[in-house]
C-alpha cells in the first residue's frame, strides 16, 4: 500500500513539474498567435496558420527522436549521453538540408513567400537537437532538466517571434523569430542538460536508425492528420474563412497539448508496460478534455475574443467545437504513445487510413463551410479512437493471457 501511494505520489510530483515546464512553450506559443492574429489581417493570418501547420507536420522528427531516446534509455544506455547527442545533431543537420528543398513546392502550393518557409520549417531543425536533449531527460526521468529545457524552448521560440512581429509585422519577422529562437534555445539547454561536453568528436550510435525512423513516422502519422484540415482549409476556403478556421485550430492545439505533461511523464511506465500508467493517462486527458470543452460552450465570446479578438465573431457558435475536436485528438496521441513506448507502431496505420479518409471527405467532397470541415474531423477522429481502443484491448488479453502461461 505504502508503495502505491508513493508511486503515485512521485508521478504526480513529476506531472507537475514537467506540466509547468510544459505550459510555458505552450502559452507563449498561444501568446504568438494571439498577436500575429491582431497585427496581421485575416488573409496573413491564414498563412500564419497554415506556416505553424506545416512546422507541427514536421515537428514528429524532433518528437519521435525524444520518444526513441527515452525509450532506449530505460533499456540500453548509459549515462554517457555524448553519443546521443551527437547523433541528434546529425539528424538536425539532414533536417535542415531537406528543408531548403522542400520549402520550393510548398512555397509555390500555399503562395508564402520561399524564405519565410524556409526559416520557418528551417526551425525544426534545431528543435531537433532539443528534443534529443528532451528525450535523454525524460528517459532518466530527470524531471527538473526536463522542465527546464521546455521553459528555455517557449521562451527562445515565442518571444522572439512576438517581439519580432512587434517591430515589424509581417510574416517573415515569424520565421526569423522561430528559427533563430530556437537555435538559441537548442544552445541554452545543451548547458541545461550538461555532461555533453564536446559530444560531436564521441563515437557515433550504431543500429538505431530504423527504431528512430519507426517512432517518427508513427508520430508523424499522429501530427499530420491532427494539422492536415487547417492545410486542406487553406486551399478549399477563402484566404478569409481560412484566417477564421485558423483562430478555431489555436483552440483545437490547446486542448491537445493541455495534458501531454501527463503523456510525458507516464512514458517511460508505458515502456515498462505498466497497465496503471496507461489508464491514469487515459482517465486525466478525458478529464481535462472535458473541462476544456465545458469552457468553449459556455464561455464562447470569452474564448474568441481573448484568442482572435471582436473581427473573429462568427466563430462564436462553433468555437466549442473545435474544443471537442482538440480533445480527441489529444486522446487518440495518449493511445498511440502507449504503443510506441513498448515499440510497437501498428497503430500508426489507423491514422495514415484516418489522414486519407479526412483529405477524402473535406478536399474531394467539396466542404466548403467552416463547420462542415471541423465536425467531419471529429466523427473520423471518435472512429479512430475506437479503432484504436479495441487494438489496444486486444493487446491487453494477449498479453495478459501469455503471462498467465508463462
Amino acid at each position: 500500500m505504502r508503495s502505491n501511494k508513493s508511486y503515485r505520489k512521485k508521478l504526480l510530483r513529476g506531472v507537475l513539474i514537467v506540466g509547468f515546464g510544459l505550459s510555458v512553450p505552450q502559452i507563449l506559443a498561444y501568446a504568438a498567435s494571439v498577436v500575429a492574429a491582431r497585427v496581421l489581417s485575416p488573409a496573413e493570418f491564414g498563412a500564419f496558420g497554415t506556416m505553424q501547420g506545416i512546422t507541427q507536420i514536421g515537428q514528429p522528427i524532433g518528437l519521435g527522436i525524444q520518444a526513441f531516446v527515452a525509450s532506449q534509455l530505460i533499456k540500453k544506455f548509459s549515462k554517457d549521453y555524448r553519443k546521443i547527442l551527437r547523433y541528434g545533431l546529425e539528424v538536425s543537420v539532414i533536417v535542415f538540408l531537406l528543408n531548403l528543398f522542400l520549402s520550393i513546392p510548398l512555397s509555390s502550393l500555399f503562395q508564402i513567400e520561399y524564405l519565410v518557409l524556409v526559416l520557418t520549417i528551417g526551425a525544426v531543425s534545431p528543435f531537433v537537437f532539443v528534443s534529443t536533449q528532451l528525450g535523454i531527460a525524460q528517459g532518466k526521468e530527470l524531471y527538473i532538466k526536463l522542465a527546464l529545457i521546455y521553459v528555455m524552448f517557449g521562451l527562445g521560440r515565442s518571444i522572439s517571434a512576438i517581439i519580432g512581429l512587434l517591430i515589424y509585422p509581417k510574416l517573415i519577422s515569424v520565421g526569423i523569430g522561430f528559427f533563430g529562437g530556437t537555435l538559441l534555445s537548442a544552445l541554452i539547454s545543451h548547458f541545461v542538460l550538461g555532461n555533453g561536453k564536446k559530444f560531436w568528436r564521441d563515437k557515433r550510435i550504431k543500429n538505431v536508425s530504423t527504431g528512430l525512423l519507426k517512432a517518427t513516422q508513427a508520430l508523424l502519422a499522429l501530427y499530420v492528420l491532427v494539422n492536415i484540415d487547417i492545410l486542406i482549409a487553406r486551399i478549399v476556403l477563402t484566404p478569409e474563412q481560412s484566417g477564421v478556421y485558423a483562430v478555431g485550430m489555436l483552440v483545437a492545439k490547446i486542448a491537445f497539448f493541455m495534458p501531454q505533461a501527463i503523456t510525458v511523464v507516464m512514458f517511460p511506465r508505458m515502456g515498462k508496460n505498466e497497465s496503471s500508467a496507461l489508464i491514469y493517462a487515459i482517465l486525466g486527458t478525458l478529464v481535462i478534455g472535458f473541462l476544456y470543452t465545458l469552457v468553449g460552450y459556455f464561455g464562447s465570446e470569452f474564448v474568441v475574443n481573448a484568442i482572435g479578438g471582436a473581427k473573429y465573431l462568427e466563430l462564436y457558435d462553433e468555437v466549442w467545437l473545435f474544443a471537442v475536436e482538440g480533445s480527441l485528438f489529444a486522446l487518440l496521441q495518449v493511445l498511440l504513445y502507449g504503443r510506441i513506448a513498448r515499440e510497437d507502431i501498428s497503430a500508426s496505420f489507423i491514422l495514415w487510413a484516418g489522414t486519407l479518409l479526412a483529405i477524402f471527405s473535406v478536399w474531394f467532397l467539396k466542404l466548403n463551410s467552416i463547420i462542415e470541415v471541423v465536425q467531419t474531423l471529429i466523427i473520423i477522429t471518435l472512429f479512430l479512437i475506437f479503432v484504436s481502443s479495441i487494438s489496444e484491448f486486444k493487446f491487453r488479453i494477449k498479453d495478459s493471457s501469455y503471462n498467465k502461461l508463462k
